[in-house]
């Protein structure tokens, strides 16, 4: 921790996360270090505070409404320097600072800008990840074990527990789309990035596969992933798939309404590294991940009961190299670790 106090006691002031930019796997990734913060320091605002754009703002501000007094993002504070130290010095005082970045010139210029009470960092040689020796002084890699070791060195006690909820009517919506009953397996089949997107008839293969042992597979379709279901429906209507995009929801609490309320009837989704995997991890579903450019140390959803397969196991780097039969091993296996039970 670096810390300075300011002499006055302000009691009022904010509490400062400062992020770079993030996508709706940062955020997510990211919450528990908010609801640490929130359970710690319950009298104080939280402003999330961006250099750049930030899902928390275009995403997920309706369902932690209550926990964030304001979001400022595209702040462009850390390119150019000298600019960037500028607008930081336009903020007010804060009561303490949670910084998640990690480049070291960006960091130290906030450290001196900012008027901070306490000021958290994630760099190295700086702060000691929990529950490592005390002479390692290197950053966690993972994106959210970083940000929740932050709440580690500034509380005694961290309570990161909490959740994400679709609204009422949305979920009421979803039971009659997938009823909970049913044994339904879920795959988040695309992503914003098509280089980590495993093939398409690889998924409808595996959605077979699980359908043949008597579970219920279902793809999700979103945005990203809605001009892929002309091709479904031709190839593969024997599968079935879900448009989350044309699910009429009275009164959304937010953008994510469709995939929170589906969450509670999925009892195991298999996804790309993309936003629906960490979204789902996040409202308790269990994950089977699909790795392959980028690092499931770095990105794996947080998640009840999970399993990592990657690409890097089968003699490449790209989601091509990732055969069937090891998935379906690795959903079976989960399956059975949670006791979801094929239909009879």
């Amino acid at each position: 921790m670096m810390s300075q106090t300011t002499g006055d006691p302000a009691a009022n002031r904010p509490i400062a996360v400062i992020v770079e930019r993030e996508g709706l796997g940062d955020v997510i990734l990211k919450l528990p270090l908010l609801r640490a913060i929130r359970h710690a320091r319950p009298d104080r605002a939280i402003w999330w505070i961006s250099a750049h754009d930030t899902a928390m703002e275009a995403a997920v501000l309706p369902y932690v409404e209550g926990e964030i007094a304001r979001v400022m993002s595209q702040l462009h504070f850390t390119e150019p320097l000298l600019q960037g130290v500028r607008t930081l010095k336009q903020l007010p005082a804060f009561s303490a600072v949670f910084d998640t970045r990690t480049r070291v010139a960006s960091v130290l210029a906030a450290r001196l800008a900012l008027t901070a009470e306490e000021y958290y960092v994630c760099l190295p040689g700086l702060n000691r990840r929990v529950g490592a020796p005390w002479w390692d002084r290197r950053r966690p890699a993972h994106i959210g074990e970083r940000a929740l070791n932050l709440a580690h060195q500034a509380f005694d006690t961290v309570d990161a527990t909490g959740r994400i909820a679709a609204s009422a009517g949305a979920e009421a919506l979803a039971a009659t789309i997938l009823p909970p009953s049913e044994p339904w397996i879920g795959f988040a089949f695309g992503s914003n990035k098509a280089w980590k997107n495993w093939p398409l008839e690889r998924f409808v293969a595996l959605a077979r596969e699980l359908r043949t042992a008597g579970y219920r597979p279902v793809l999700l379709a979103g945005p990203d992933e809605r001009a892929a279901l002309p091709v479904l429906a031709e190839t593969a209507p024997d599968v079935d798939v879900v448009d989350m995009t044309a699910m009429a929801i009275d009164t959304p609490r937010g953008k994510l309404d469709a995939p929170l309320a589906l969450a509670p009837s999925i009892k195991l989704l298999v996804a790309n590294d993309c936003g629906l995997g960490h979204l789902f991890g996040a409202a308790g579903v269990p994950v089977v991940s699909l790795f392959g450019p980028t690092k499931p140390e770095r990105w794996a959803p947080n998640t009840p009961a999970s399993r990592i397969v990657r690409a890097q196991d089968f003699g490449g780097s790209a989601m091509t190299d990732i055969p069937v039969a090891p998935v379906v091993a690795a959903t079976l296996d989960v399956l059975r670790e949670v006791g979801i039970s094929p239909r009879p």
